[in-house]
């Protein structure tokens, strides 16, 4: 009797801990679009990945990217992300051309 109470007890424990993790706040970066310091030309073409089998079910692929490191670029690969609710979309980032040069601006979550 005494294992299935400890059993128990570390099932609710787990659960609550779940549960509290999908209540914190998203990362300020993947809450919302922020941009980054312009760069003086395109980035390279995508890289091609292949990913790999999901570690959750909620899990999602962000494609890899090309970061700007005021130098030059640097590929950034691809990894999985935790969806924070069933309906969250992913809205990857992107590079665009302004008048200053090339701007990233980050992946967000939207639902």
């Amino acid at each position: 009797m005494y294992q299935f109470d400890r059993a128990v007890g570390f099932a609710m424990v787990v659960m609550c801990v779940t549960a509290l993790a999908g209540c914190t706040a998203p990362s300020p970066n993947l809450a919302r679009g922020t941009a980054a310091i312009a760069a003086p030309y395109p980035p390279p073409a995508i890289l091609a990945q292949i990913p790999p089998p999901a570690s959750a079910p909620n899990s999602l692929w962000m494609v890899g990217h090309w970061n700007w490191n005021d130098a030059r670029y640097v590929w950034t690969p691809g990894r999985y992300i935790q969806r924070p609710a069933p309906t969250a979309n992913w809205m990857p980032g992107h590079w665009e051309q302004e008048s200053g040069g090339w701007v990233w601006t980050d992946g967000h979550w939207t639902s």
